[in-house]
């Protein structure tokens, strides 16, 4: 019982408390009160709100308190009648969770002083903030002035804008511009702007020309005031076209550096600064030979034997840019001028380096050129060097992982010399692409591996060395340079199956080609291993049947009688007959027919017949085909025979 009285007396302790807390409590006196007044008769503070901003219920009011400027009687549409709280001051209604208020009103006049207070209330009461001492002279904001008109020229803008308040007092104002491109703002400070004056303009001189500048312009009165006006908008101009400040970087290649041979002229468009205006073309200017016009940045023509100079012109609508020259030497000299005795180039910081030595004699500089990709599709730039210089970085968008062949050229009074060639990369990487490789000319214990080259803008880097890697149960693997495309395995296992792949290699990494799978042939030993067996039961064969013909031949091959050898064959061929088959046909009375066949043997009457061969041509006879088959007695004589065979 005792513990349930104390823990309801805790629970009604905790409600208690948290209906205090609940309470709003009394509302702090606002601080740092700034007023400002502006030329309509509007004024606007701003206040610190303290802990009060905690609470959303706390109203504010302003309290101008009256003097000598105020009249007896509120002005109408400034403060309402209900308002006034006394004859001393009017207090104007902010609303809840005020940290700014404005008020406008005919009473307030640019020469006044006022006292003006924050009242900060909520239900539990009100707390006014120390008075603040408000000098409309001294506090005055003027209005956002606004640019009027900006007139351009090559090398200059000149703007003219205006207030919008009529101010009976001098005004200082503050112009700032830059170039659109640029970072920060240059002003111009002190620019006067006399009293009742509607307008003032300033001129803006050392610009560049075809560009683009923005500008805005902030006033403020002159004197013992601290209020600035709010910037006017940002305005822009462009100034107009000059000719242009700067000569092309020209340079030149050549197709075939022997004769005729092909010159290409190239050169690098003018930036934007050195263009001042946009370039229509160029104009190219030869010894003896008509001018050129093209709009494109290269021109080609030509070779000759002899030396030649050329000069290239930009122009824009406002003139010529300075001219450029750039000499050929003939073909007969530029062969003997000089050369670069060494050159290489490296990475380094992050940058593509390249050194040299001087040659033998004195340059008027150097030119570094170089090429990314492939000759065939060749992205060619080049940078100007002094006499001075041995060492460089190439300039530009080097990138890494590309292929750059660099050459140097010494240059004379009489032109650009033979250069030298190297090549680099910024970073080198694993090679991009390889193709799969070729088995050929397999035999028992050897195989060659063939490859193609990777291209120079697949190979990420320079190829330090071919891996060819083989394996059956074990894995073997050869190395060769990077300028070998086929390689002979030797040593292999006869009739194995092998799976091989090819590796190329840069100092960065490798790629692995696709997997090829062949077997080598048989041994010699084996194919006769398997072929000497089986010849050799064909022998056997042989000689079994040679001896055992007579036994072979009466079982497959049974004797047949051969009837030329028959002693009906002799006597046939003692047979000539004489006289043919007689066949007479006759009709009896009863309407039968009766054959009446003769047959007449050829065979010499004076011949006698044995016993056997009478049988013999009875037997004969008898094949005969019915019904002409006649049936003598034994003993007749053929020839006098005659038989009547009734059809």
């Amino acid at each position: 019982l005792l513990l349930s009285i104390i823990q309801t007396g805790i629970l009604q302790a905790n409600k208690d408390l948290a209906v205090m807390e609940s309470k709003p409590a009394l509302p702090e006196k606002v601080t740092n009160i700034t007023c400002t007044y502006f030329l309509n008769s509007t004024i606007t503070c701003s206040w610190n709100p303290g802990n009060n901003i905690q609470n959303q219920q706390t109203e504010y009011s302003l309290i101008y308190y009256r003097n000598k400027f105020f009249s007896d009687t509120p002005v109408q549409n400034c403060f309402p009648k209900a308002i006034i709280s006394s004859s001393e001051s009017v207090t104007f209604p902010c609303g809840l969770s005020k940290t700014e208020c404005t008020v406008r009103c005919g009473v307030f006049i640019f020469t006044a002083k006022y006292l003006i207070s924050v009242r900060a209330e909520n239900t539990m009461g009100k707390e006014d903030s120390e008075k603040y001492h408000l000098d409309t002279q001294h506090a005055v904001q003027l209005s956002t002035p606004v640019i009027t008109k900006i007139i351009a020229a090559k090398n200059s803008l000149n703007l003219t804008w205006k207030g919008q308040d009529f101010f009976p007092f001098d005004v200082t104002c503050i112009l700032r511009y830059k170039k659109v491109t640029a970072g920060q703002w240059i002003q111009v400070e002190n620019i006067p702007m006399e009293k009742n004056e509607k307008e003032a303009s300033f001129h803006i001189g050392g610009l560049e020309p075809f560009s683009n500048y923005s500008a805005a312009v902030s006033c403020i009165r002159k004197g013992n005031t601290i209020y600035w006006s709010e910037w006017s908008a940002d305005v822009y101009g462009q100034t107009l076209e000059d000719r242009p400040s700067k000569a092309v970087d020209l340079w030149r290649s050549m197709e075939d550096p022997g004769f005729p041979g092909t010159i290409y002229l190239i050169w690098k468009p003018l930036s934007v600064s050195d263009a001042n205006g946009i370039i229509l073309g160029y104009k190219v200017n030869r010894r003896n030979q008509p001018w050129m016009n093209t709009t494109e940045a290269k021109i080609s023509f030509p070779r000759s034997r002899e030396a030649c100079e050329v000069t290239v012109f930009a122009y824009n609508s406002a003139g010529d840019s300075p001219g450029v020259t750039l000499r050929i030497p003939a073909i007969s000299k530029q062969g003997v001028l000089p050369v670069i005795p060494v050159v290489q180039a490296f990475p380094k910081n992050n940058q593509l380096w390249v050194e040299w030595k001087a040659p033998p004699s004195a340059v008027t500089g150097y030119v570094i050129d170089w090429c990314v990709g492939t000759e065939a599709v060749c992205d060619r730039d080049w940078q100007h060097v002094n006499t001075t210089t041995l060492t460089t970085y190439l300039t530009g968008n080097i990138e890494p992982l590309k292929h750059y062949n660099i050459s140097v050229y010494p240059v004379y009074e009489q032109g650009a010399g033979t250069p030298i060639l190297t090549e680099a990369y910024l970073k080198e990487g694993a090679p991009g692409k390889i193709h799969t490789p070729e088995v050929s000319d397999i035999k028992t214990t050897e195989a060659t591996i063939k490859w193609k080259e990777i291209p120079k803008d697949q190979r990420n880097g320079f190829i330090v060395n071919y891996t060819i890697v083989f394996l059956n149960k074990e894995q073997h693997f050869k190395t060769v340079n990077s300028d070998v495309l086929e390689c002979t395995l030797q040593s292999l296992l006869p009739s194995t199956q092998y799976r091989v792949y090819l590796k190329a290699s840069t100092k960065a990494g490798s790629i692995k080609s696709s997997d090829v799978i062949f077997t080598t042939s048989l041994s010699t030993e084996a194919i006769a291993s398997v072929t000497l067996p089986f010849i050799f039961m064909i022998f056997l064969l042989g000689v079994v049947c040679v001896i055992k013909k007579p036994v072979l031949k009466e079982q497959f091959w049974p004797p047949v009688p051969n009837p030329s050898k028959s002693s009906l064959g002799h006597w046939l061929d003692k047979y000539h007959p004489q006289n043919i088959l007689e066949w007479t046909v006759l009709i009896p009375d009863d309407g039968s027919s009766v054959c009446n066949v003769h047959l007449s043997d050829s065979i010499n009457s004076d011949h006698s017949y044995s016993s056997s061969e009478k049988q013999l041509l009875d037997s004969y006879i008898a094949e005969l085909p019915l019904p002409y088959q006649p049936v003598p007695a034994i003993g007749e004589d053929i020839d006098q025979h005659s038989a009547k065979i009734q059809l």
